[in-house]
């Protein structure tokens, strides 16, 4: 069994019920390895070593592996491709893994769901396996699990320059007719490069779905001198909302926090109205839509005529 660990590692950490018995271990003796906690079952026929990752992500690509392993054919897809690539996934199910293979009609098996393959497929190689080019994974994201988890992978991917909006809208032509297809359209939409974080994509996604007009990465100056790059103005006010500002520098330290209360300081003694919204209040949505609509009202009594 050493000797399969240690050829197991060389594959990721993970071997399949075939592999295993090439080393002499039969399936009573992997039931035996499980029972003892020598190893771990991933899917029907996938096995992994060590202990299990403890990301979400980082275990969906071990399974990912593990398939992939078992089916040397398979390219991953949708959610499973975009993990791999190393695109931020944001309240999307990991449990299992989705693949498409040369098969006929849709599959489920123990941990994956198997689709056909697409006939036009481009593919890339990660260092997990095989997967989808970025845009039709991305696509694929929205389409199963919503245009808002869509844009958390998109914002990211057209940042680090894996796809672009023209290759978000000829996916769209592409998938003309899919029932689903308008949560790719809703993604097309809402899509931005400029966004730096996913919580910066999911705060976008949420207010301008209230109606919010927002700019994003906006300039601040007195005078000809920048003052600050905040992370949204709402359009036609002077309020600046900032994304999980403490978070951002909590890294630097007490001099780096100390440095942002100063810039905080010096936009408010420059009529700024600035809030902050943290991961935390992501999670209630009317606290945030309140503490927005409260700037807002702060702003027009102070400055009752157009924002400059």
């Amino acid at each position: 069994m050493d000797q399969l660990f240690d050829w197991a590692k060389h594959q990721g950490g993970v071997f399949t019920t075939r592999q295993a018995a090439r080393h002499g271990l039969d399936a009573d003796a992997l039931t035996m390895a499980v029972d003892r906690a020598l190893v771990r079952r991933l899917a029907q026929g996938v096995y992994a070593v060590g202990e299990a990752p403890k990301r979400a992500e980082e275990r969906h690509l071990e399974l990912c592996r593990g398939l992939l392993a078992r089916h040397p054919d398979a390219v991953l897809a949708g959610r499973s491709a975009v993990v791999a690539l190393g695109l931020p996934v944001w309240d999307v199910p990991l449990a299992t893994a989705l693949m498409q293979r040369p098969v006929q009609r849709q599959v489920r098996r123990t941990g994956a769901e198997i689709r056909p393959l697409d006939p036009d497929a481009v593919t890339l190689y990660t260092e997990t396996g095989r997967v989808q080019q970025t845009v039709r994974a991305v696509a694929q994201l929205a389409i199963d699990h919503g245009a808002a988890r869509g844009v958390v992978a998109a914002d990211a991917a057209l940042r680090r320059g894996l796809m672009t909006v023209a290759d978000v809208a000829e996916e769209l032509v592409r998938r003309a007719g899919h029932p689903r297809v308008q949560q790719l359209a809703a993604l097309h939409r809402m899509c931005d490069a400029t966004a730096e974080s996913p919580g910066e994509s999911r705060l976008r996604v949420l207010l301008t779905g209230w109606g919010f007009v927002l700019e994003p990465q906006f300039v601040i100056r007195d005078g000809d001198r920048v003052v600050a790059r905040v992370d949204f103005r709402v359009a036609g006010t002077r309020v600046l909302i900032e994304f999980d500002g403490l978070v951002k520098y909590r890294d630097g330290g007490a001099d780096a926090l100390a440095r942002e209360k100063r810039r905080e300081d010096r936009l408010r003694a420059l009529g700024w109205v600035v809030i902050r919204v943290t991961w935390r209040d992501l999670e209630n949505p009317a606290k945030v839509l309140a503490l927005v609509r409260q700037a807002v009202a702060q702003d027009a009594v102070r400055r009752p005529s157009a924002a400059g």
